[in-house]
């Protein structure tokens, strides 16, 4: 024999029972195998396993599947009816069966395994079974966590959504607070302001008259040239920077929040769609199984 022939004859053995190889992809097909692989070659639960744990285990197991090196039992098919629940979970009910209930229960076992035969062999054709189970345990579960996730987030967007309204409205009454080193001398323009305006209304102030704080025509003079007073003139002319600074000051909060919002969204619009994707695959598997 070719040496070609002979690798080739050594790296696909024969698999009893004329079963045919499978893939990853055979995840769900071949589920009771794999449990009843698990318990007694691994010691393992299915149901006690995480998803990326499940997927390992089962990697090894369709390498030893194609190897041949699984029990002959395993190639020659499991029925669903009568795989033992003891591959499920390590709970063990502690009921006591009499013989008869022993009987009667194999009885049921049989017809409805022969039952699942038969339509199975009328419903399909002949060859390898095409198509995915029922989704595994841990897949419900991660769908479900992804579901919770999903709502968690959409929670939190509101909440901030509310937070921001909140403080948008306060900022409309009495405009933004300063921050920082802008702030702090904004507090110390605003008291140099209220300091100098206690010692103009104080009565043991300096008197000066209109015309050295107007010049020599007087506040009539001022009055007719600006027409409004000059004291008022002088407030407004300190308050107008200040009015300028708050407004850029709200305007960059607002392109920051605005900012925020929108990775938010986008952070909210992925998780949505990445659940909507689980949930078709999911729906996908239940009218593929189902009909």
């Amino acid at each position: 024999m070719p040496r070609s022939d002979r690798s080739e004859d050594e790296s696909e053995p024969e698999l009893p029972y004329g079963a045919q190889r499978i893939s990853e992809a055979d995840y769900f097909r071949k589920s009771e195998e794999f449990r009843v692989w698990l318990k007694r070659e691994k010691s393992k639960y299915f149901d006690e396993l995480s998803g990326e744990k499940a997927r390992s285990y089962f990697r090894k197991f369709v390498k030893a599947w194609n190897r041949g090196k699984l029990s002959r039992s395993l190639y020659a098919g499991l029925d669903p009816a009568s795989a033992s629940s003891e591959t499920h979970t390590r709970h063990k009910w502690n009921f006591k069966n009499t013989r008869a209930d022993d009987e009667a229960l194999r009885a049921v076992r049989e017809q409805v395994g022969s039952a699942n035969r038969a339509s199975s062999s009328s419903s399909r054709p002949a060859g390898r079974v095409q198509g995915p189970a029922m989704p595994s345990s841990s897949d419900l579960v991660y769908a479900r966590e992804v579901t919770r996730e999903a709502e968690e987030e959409e929670r939190s967007l509101k909440r901030k959504r509310d937070k921001a309204e909140t403080r948008d409205r306060v900022e409309d009454m009495v405009g933004p607070k300063e921050v920082g080193r802008e702030g702090m001398l904004e507090k110390k323009r605003a008291k140099r302001e209220a300091d100098r305006s206690f010692r103009e209304r104080g009565d043991e102030g300096l008197e000066v008259d209109e015309r050295t704080l107007f010049g020599s025509g007087g506040g009539d003079s001022f009055k007719a040239q600006y027409g409004i007073p000059g004291r008022l003139l002088l407030i407004l002319t300190a308050t107008i920077p200040r009015i300028a600074r708050r407004d850029a000051a709200k305007q960059r909060a607002e392109a920051a929040r605005e900012e925020k919002a929108a990775a938010s969204r986008e952070r909210f619009t992925a998780m949505q769609q990445r659940n909507d994707a689980t949930m078709a695959m999911f729906q996908a598997l239940a009218k593929e199984r189902f009909g």
